[in-house]
């Protein structure tokens, strides 16, 4: 699914830098760090960075975004979802957001 978002928020002219093609086997810490240095937002399905950000006090200033999607999201609503969020995000204090969200017909 995260390849799917990635392409969507390119296509809507993103500066996306994916660790699955550029940063592939670094440790989380190591990817948290990289965006810090860059001062770029994390955004991850992985509550790995939770624990980073909340329990080990790791500095996250541009802020990451915790995606929780329930499976049974049907996946073009996830994937504009992750987009939209991004795009709105802006104004949002830097630190951990947790997003979840589920389908409910």
């Amino acid at each position: 699914m995260m390849r799917e978002s990635v392409a969507e928020l390119r296509a809507t002219d993103h500066d996306v830098h994916w660790a699955r093609e550029i940063y592939r086997g670094r440790p989380d810490a190591d990817l948290l760090a990289i965006a810090t240095a860059d001062a770029r937002l994390l955004i991850t399905y992985d509550n790995d960075y939770g624990e980073l950000v909340r329990l080990h006090n790791v500095p996250a200033p541009y802020g990451v975004i915790l995606f929780r999607i329930h499976d049974d999201v049907p996946q073009d609503a996830e994937i504009k979802f992750v987009a939209g969020t991004v795009a709105i995000r802006d104004d949002w204090p830097p630190g951990l957001w947790t997003i979840q969200i589920r389908h409910s017909e």
